[in-house]
């Protein structure tokens, strides 16, 4: 789903294998289930996660409640959370440019990663059920999330990006290895 999304994440996607197909924004969940998803990538995008939220949180709500892969970057992410169930927050000074440590918390590994962000998922408000992923090692932010028992997760960076390290394209593998 279109929110902004930035040509390299098509790029991303197709590498992976995925075939894509684009929908806008403003898409209906019947638009998004006629196309058959094996899976539904949430793009990142300018602005309130809240304000865009507003028609897209039932969107995703619908893809989540049919057991369909969803994989979320930045704003993408961000509206993953709200129709989880948690909220979002402007930041005092956002995420900008390259070079910023993330902690993957299963792994330990510190990811060297791209963002470009003014708002935060309150990681305090998950869900049960709703696990953090990731975390900034600049602030200690949220800057991951998964769900559960459902092949559901979101980052708040750019795995996309490509200012340097390639850290984080393996998830593009992941949300593949998901719909297979």
């Amino acid at each position: 789903i279109d929110y902004g999304a930035k040509h390299n994440i098509l790029r991303s996607l197709a590498s992976a294998g995925c075939r894509v197909t684009v929908v806008p924004a403003d898409a209906s969940l019947e638009n998004v289930l006629r196309h058959e998803p094996d899976g539904v990538f949430l793009s990142n995008g300018p602005g309130d996660p809240s304000a865009t939220g507003e028609y897209a949180v039932p969107v995703i709500r619908g893809v989540i409640e049919r057991g369909i892969p969803v994989f979320g970057i930045c704003l993408g992410f961000q509206m993953l959370a709200l129709a989880l169930g948690a909220r979002t927050t402007k930041m005092h000074m956002g995420h900008r440019g390259a070079n910023h440590p993330v902690k993957d918390l299963a792994t330990g590994k510190v990811e060297i990663t791209s963002q470009n962000h003014g708002f935060a998922v309150d990681a305090d408000t998950l869900p049960a059920g709703v696990r953090a992923t990731h975390v900034s090692l600049f602030d200690g932010s949220l800057e991951g999330l998964a769900v559960d028992g459902q092949p559901t997760f979101g980052v708040q960076y750019h795995p996309e990006a490509s200012p340097g390290p390639h850290d984080s394209h393996y998830l593009f593998a992941r949300f593949v290895g998901m719909m297979e």
